[in-house]
């Protein structure tokens, strides 16, 4: 979405989550905190680059999450055992520049602890995981929840957010969604969501709050830096072991 969301305007999640979309470069990195009512979830870290991978440059983000109980423990902390996990997923794309494309998963590396373990064979055979565009990659994970219904917009006006030790200045825009029936004894529930977002920041998402079912779910931006993430995660992609099972 290019052009600023007005209250009465219908959208999309998706098209929400287009709006000051800034194209995550290698090197960038963002620390979210994931909770719900207002408890926190866990930590993650999230960097971006682009590495070779059989003859072909494919773009990754390296996901760092903490639960909960590690939540005070610095993010490097990745020796503690069963607190924290590192993914690094590959995708058919040598760059993050499109907030409209529907990038597919074709290879990906899982770090439990030192034990190291590569997901797929490579980019000849993709990962069994739905397309989506980098935003819900990296916001929502992999599940699919297909949400193209569209939502109201009741409002959306600037606002000021703290992250970290200085302010960014933010578009904060509320969009109401109805239910809606997908078939097969499913649907989505009715949902309102709100997103902070700003061209200061990688992928340009400060915050999202999603209020369903009675429950507030809540993503915030507590740090980033450009041009200074390294993978943590350094091993040959072919001279890693399948992931068991």
């Amino acid at each position: 979405m290019l052009v600023s969301p007005k209250p009465g305007d219908m959208i999309t999640q998706s098209q929400l989550l287009e709006y000051l979309f800034v194209a995550p470069q290698a090197g960038d990195w963002l620390r979210y905190r994931v909770s719900i009512d207002g408890k926190t979830l866990l930590v993650k870290k999230i960097g971006f680059g682009a590495e070779q991978l059989h003859d072909a440059l494919h773009a990754y983000f390296e996901t760092q999450t903490q639960t909960a109980g590690l939540v005070g423990e610095p993010v490097e902390a990745h020796q503690v055992a069963g607190g924290t996990l590192i993914w690094k997923m590959f995708v058919d794309a040598p760059d993050f520049n499109d907030a409209r494309r529907d990038y597919a998963f074709v290879a990906g590396i899982i770090k439990i602890g030192d034990a190291v373990f590569r997901l797929g064979t490579g980019p000849g055979q993709p990962l069994s995981a739905p397309s989506q565009t980098v935003q819900s990659l990296v916001l929502y994970g992999t599940l699919p929840l297909p949400d193209d219904r569209p939502g109201v917009v009741t409002s959306s006006t600037p606002q000021d957010v703290q992250v970290g030790g200085g302010v960014v200045h933010t578009v904060h825009t509320t969009v109401d969604f109805a239910a809606h029936d997908i078939g097969m004894a499913t649907g989505l529930p009715q949902a309102r969501i709100e997103t902070w977002q700003t061209t200061d920041v990688p992928l340009g998402v400060v915050a999202i709050r999603s209020t369903t079912n009675g429950h507030v779910y809540s993503v915030d931006l507590t740090a980033f830096g450009r041009n200074a993430y390294r993978s943590l995660i350094t091993e040959q992609f072919d001279t890693i072991p399948l992931f068991p099972g």
